[in-house]
């Protein structure tokens, strides 16, 4: 069975490095292979990740509803998709990424749309393990995007906005036709001294599951400026410790493959 993993928050507030530290600790606890799919249309995941992003969905996407696109119906447009799909895919040591690429255009784009929501949903199958790395805000969520998973993880920060965000994804989880097993919601860049009152009492009164706070991690900061993937962060670092326990929490829960 796959586990399938939804990173989801206001923009700004670290969802990109949480998903990679995610792909890395699970990848580390012998979860493999995993696909991670870059869902934000800024599309840093690549980038945390250290590979190089393929040709994005909405490449393809474009391609399929143009008129001098994709064969127009039938059995060869499926496979058309299919392959462009499996060329999207870059590949590295024990995962693999997709990336969704640019908000739509104004073409009439449900019928590629279709082929490729079943084309990843068959691909995902594949996997030990899916994260995805969502765009800021809920449109993920509006769109139905996100749809069957293990978990939906709403990062936020210990600032009031994002905190209102996160409980703006929970409820709206909460009011579509989604089938999620476990509605999470992980504190990111925690201060040494705590978190403020008002917020830990909010976050206490959300019907969500609570994860390890992951701390200010100076050494991730540093590796952002310097265009460094989450691989070259040291074990000991705090903001990778603290993902780790992340991971074995959801591997408890869902009982991973190894």
């Amino acid at each position: 069975m796959t586990l399938s993993i939804a990173v989801a928050g206001k923009g700004g507030i670290g969802k990109t490095t949480v998903a990679a530290l995610l792909v890395r600790a699970l990848r580390q606890r012998g979860v493999r292979p995993i696909l991670a799919v870059d869902a934000d249309p800024s599309s840093n995941l690549a980038e945390a990740l250290g590979v190089e992003e393929g040709t994005t969905l909405a490449d393809i996407r474009e391609q399929g509803s143009a008129p001098e696109g994709s064969p127009s119906s039938g059995i060869g447009r499926v496979r058309a998709v299919e392959d462009e799909l499996q060329r999207a895919i870059s590949e590295a040591e024990g995962f693999d990424l997709v990336t969704m690429g640019r908000p739509e255009g104004p073409r009439c784009y449900c019928a590629v749309n279709n082929l490729l929501r079943t084309s990843l949903g068959e691909l995902a199958r594949n996997y030990a393990a899916v994260v995805i790395d969502n765009e800021a805000g809920m449109e993920h969520l509006s769109r139905r995007t996100t749809n069957d998973i293990d978990f939906l993880i709403a990062v936020l920060n210990p600032t009031r906005p994002s905190l209102r965000a996160a409980q703006r994804i929970v409820a709206l989880s909460r009011e579509l036709p989604m089938q999620i097993g476990y509605r999470a919601v992980l504190l990111n860049r925690a201060e040494p001294e705590g978190v403020p009152a008002e917020i830990r009492d909010e976050l206490q009164a959300l019907d969500a599951h609570r994860l390890p706070d992951v701390p200010e991690d100076r050494g991730v900061l540093r590796a952002g400026a310097a265009g460094r993937d989450v691989f070259t962060l040291p074990e000991p670092s705090p903001a990778w410790s603290a993902v780790e326990q992340v991971a074995e929490m959801l591997c408890t829960r869902t009982a991973c493959a190894y």
